[in-house]
């Protein structure tokens, strides 16, 4: 009976963690905004990231999911995928645009609580298969992984990446509360699911290992897969139509 209790409580353990991680990247640059804290708190974000991946399929795993752990989750969403990813973005770039730079991230940071309240009502059958608009680890994922890869081999200058970031906000937060159709099962055919859930936890940590170059290769790849595989459903959609 005290072990199930403990196993029951593992969910929200790991969303805790997600939520402080989130919480940490916000609080490390405040308190330092070296080379070290910027690369930090992208990490910790990423590191969000993963475990928001992972906790909802150990809830299920355990049978343990529930209203309330949903609701938690997508609380923690909001700070770690939300406000940290606005925060970094416009302390370190967005600030010498004012009342623009702060609109960008406001709107995008809306758009992530828009797109958690959406998912959170929807059906369960609604929720099977795929996601409609771009999860917000995903979006948050993928403007960090900017920032990161500049800060490592300085590709861009500072306001050519503010421009850069300023779009990818906007871009981003459009996805989110968009009805594109985005990849949600990350399942390997032939494979069980177990078995494709360990495999790309391996690729994922992998990607840790060259975190600036796997971080932006593996957020675009999810965008260009999902974007790809939506206009195909489309066109196919609209070929059927024209049939009828």
């Amino acid at each position: 009976m005290k072990n199930r209790k403990i196993i029951s409580i593992i969910p929200n353990v790991l969303t805790s963690i997600a939520l402080l991680l989130g919480l940490l990247s916000i609080f490390n640059l405040v308190s330092e905004n070296s080379y070290n804290s910027i690369w930090w708190s992208c990490v910790f974000i990423y590191s969000a990231a993963f475990i928001d991946f992972i906790d909802g399929k150990i809830a299920r795993l355990l049978k343990n999911d529930s209203d309330f752990g949903m609701h938690y989750d997508s609380l923690a969403d909001l700070i770690s995928f939300g406000v940290a990813p606005s925060f970094l973005v416009y302390s370190l770039y967005l600030n010498d645009f004012d009342r623009l730079g702060i609109i960008c991230c406001l709107f995008y940071t809306i758009c992530v609580a828009l797109r958690l309240a959406r998912f959170n009502t929807l059906a369960h059958d609604e929720k099977d298969g795929f996601f409609i608009g771009m999860p917000s680890p995903m979006a948050a994922g993928l403007v960090v992984s900017f920032v990161l890869i500049n800060f490592k081999f300085q590709i861009l200058s500072s306001k050519d990446l503010s421009y850069v970031l300023m779009l990818s906000l906007i871009f981003a937060g459009y996805l989110m509360v968009s009805n594109v159709i985005f990849i949600k099962k990350l399942i390997i055919k032939g494979l069980s699911k177990f078995n494709s859930l360990v495999i790309i936890t391996f690729l994922l940590l992998a990607i840790l290992a060259h975190i600036e170059i796997g971080s932006l290769i593996f957020f675009s790849l999810y965008l260009f897969l999902s974007l790809i595989k939506y206009l195909l459903f489309k066109l196919k959609r609209r070929n059927l139509k024209i049939k009828n």
